[in-house]
């Protein structure tokens, strides 16, 4: 991703006051990138949008403080990846149990962000490795399809060498 391209953040936590603050700290922090955040009190707000694939989710685990049959923050993390495989998530969460870590990480979570006085800076550094990820993703794609041009064009003009010296062996001699 290049300073002029624009990054899509989703930030699923039902605590509204928290996710202002994260909101406008990711676009303040990532503003080279074009930071563009949408914030949604619940995972299952963003089944309409996520097929849109936002570059980056960063989800709470416990998001039921408003409504008690929410989905968890993995169950939400298994949504994202179903409808758009490429997204990275961050599991960002006051729970500092490993098992959860680990649960998140196996259902595809990039990273675990414990909610406590660094938490802004560790998350800041986490959306920055989930940016040089995907821009390391696009840069392999971009290499495997100028490989896959090349391979061709090379088989292509052996192919037409070969033509040549069957039916037109004279052209090459001398």
């Amino acid at each position: 991703m290049e300073a002029r391209d624009r990054i899509t953040i989703f930030v699923i936590d039902d605590d509204k006051m928290l996710t202002m603050a994260l909101k406008n700290d990711i676009e303040k922090t990532f503003a080279q990138y074009n930071a563009v955040v949408s914030t949604f009190e619940a995972g299952e707000q963003t089944s309409m949008f996520i097929k849109n694939g936002p570059d980056i989710a960063i989800v709470d685990y416990h998001l039921n403080s408003k409504n008690k049959d929410a989905m968890d923050g993995v169950r939400i993390i298994d949504m994202i990846k179903k409808e758009s495989p490429d997204t990275e998530v961050i599991m960002f969460t006051s729970e500092e149990h490993a098992e959860i870590a680990v649960k998140a990480l196996h259902h595809g979570a990039h990273d675990y962000v414990v909610k406590n006085d660094f938490m802004f800076r560790k998350l800041n550094m986490s959306v920055m490795q989930c940016i040089k990820l995907k821009q390391l993703k696009a840069d392999i794609r971009s290499q495997k399809i100028k490989t896959s041009v090349l391979a061709v064009s090379l088989v292509l003009m052996a192919g037409a060498l070969i033509a040549l010296q069957i039916w037109a062996p004279n052209v090459l001699s001398k």
